[in-house]
């Protein structure tokens, strides 16, 4: 068995459905905001475990987040989207919104352990303000916010009513270990890119804006459309990305991060990027979308920043610095699988017992009273 609740309200247990034949728990997003949640408290008893996670999609205008497309146009991952449980459905057209991600490992676990999970939400698109590109349009209180789980914000302005807005970020699916930090993350689901405006009736595939946002997950993510081009020079990987565990919010002037793109351009329609280990780089351009945040877990061949890892929030500000906790690979996960952008929506947590060591545990000992019993009723005969 599972115990769990939610972290703000124990008494609650959230959205779960189990399977008691198969032992799956599905822990579903169990917020009505999108953006506004808490996590899952999880108590895992001594076992073998298969998890699976989905990030979020971006924000798109309604049926425009795409299965993950590569810079040709053409969609792949339809067969893992099948077999995995992948919702999201190939669509060629303009803007759309970038599918989160799925990765599975199964782990052994030797002692009872707390876990924290994060169910990634789902960005959104809008566009609510009349303005003209100013300073205050990037206040925080006038963006579109991100996908709960460190979705990048989007530009909520326009100049004149007609086909505008921008989509922010999907938070990335996350389990922790421990603690819940970004530092005791063990297994990660990267959320998708937002995209660009809703598309005038002129507007062609892959074509002038065409702003799409990129495919979260993978261990390298997808970067970004600007006018129908796939733009890959600003990607999230295993060490390196916008921010550790945060998307890239939509700015006036360009990226705050030095390595992020340093010029915006086009002013409106500016969306916001997807978390993962590493969250994803912001277009910060009028006809383009935002990058997808990466996959990542700790494994025997994992890929580790060293030392003390800085993280920042959406705008860059700092929020912490640590070294990675688990440096000695205590919870190591084996027969990984990981596939970018298959999940339209919410993000998703399953869990399913493998095998559970207590039980195994009494069988032997009933076994070996079994044979004990046996051996003594032989002896008792002759």
């Amino acid at each position: 068995m599972i115990s769990y609740y939610l972290e703000n309200n124990p008494s609650s247990k959230g959205k779960v459905s189990i399977d008691e034949v198969t032992q799956t728990y599905k822990f579903d997003y169990p917020c009505e905001s999108y953006s506004d949640c808490t996590e899952y408290v999880i108590h895992l008893s001594p076992g073998l475990y298969k998890f699976e996670l989905f990030g979020a999609s971006g924000g798109a205008c309604t049926n425009r987040t795409s299965l993950f497309m590569n810079s040709d146009g053409n969609c792949t991952h339809r067969e893992a989207a099948f077999l995995y449980g992948g919702n999201a459905v190939c669509r060629q057209i303009v803007n759309r919104g970038g599918a989160g991600g799925y990765i599975s490992g199964i782990i052994k676990i030797l002692h009872k352990i707390t876990a924290f999970a994060t169910i990634g939400g789902k960005g959104i698109h809008t566009c609510t303000r009349a303005s003209a590109n100013q300073d205050s349009d990037y206040y925080p209180s006038n963006m579109v916010k991100g996908g709960y789980g460190g979705g990048g914000w989007a530009a909520n302005w326009y100049w004149q009513p007609g086909n505008n807005g921008a989509g922010s970020g999907g938070g990335q699916t996350a389990v922790m270990f421990l603690q819940n930090d970004l530092w005791h993350r063990v297994i990660v689901s990267g959320g998708g890119g937002g995209s660009d405006n809703c598309p005038a009736h002129q507007t062609e595939f892959m074509g002038a804006d065409d702003g799409s946002g990129g495919a979260g997950g993978g261990f390298t993510a997808q970067g970004f459309w600007i006018n129908g081009e796939l733009k890959s020079s600003h990607v999230a990987n295993s060490t390196y990305g916008f921010s550790f565990g945060s998307g890239e919010s939509a700015q006036k002037d360009g990226s705050k991060n030095q390595w992020g793109v340093k010029r915006g351009e086009m002013e409106s329609d500016r969306p916001g990027s997807g978390s993962g280990w590493f969250g994803g780089f912001a277009g910060h351009h009028g006809d383009g979308g935002s990058g997808g945040g990466s996959s990542w877990v700790l494994s025997k061949n994992a890929v580790i920043p060293p030392g003390e890892i800085q993280a920042y929030d959406s705008f860059y500000n700092p929020i912490g610095k640590h070294p990675y906790a688990f440096l000695n690979h205590e919870y190591t996960f084996s027969d990984i699988k990981s596939y970018p952008g298959i999940r339209e929506g919410h993000g998703r947590l399953i869990i399913t017992i493998l095998d559970n060591v207590k039980l195994q545990t009494q069988n032997i000992q009933c076994l070996h009273d079994f044979n004990f019993m046996l051996l003594y009723i032989i002896l008792i005969e002759k």
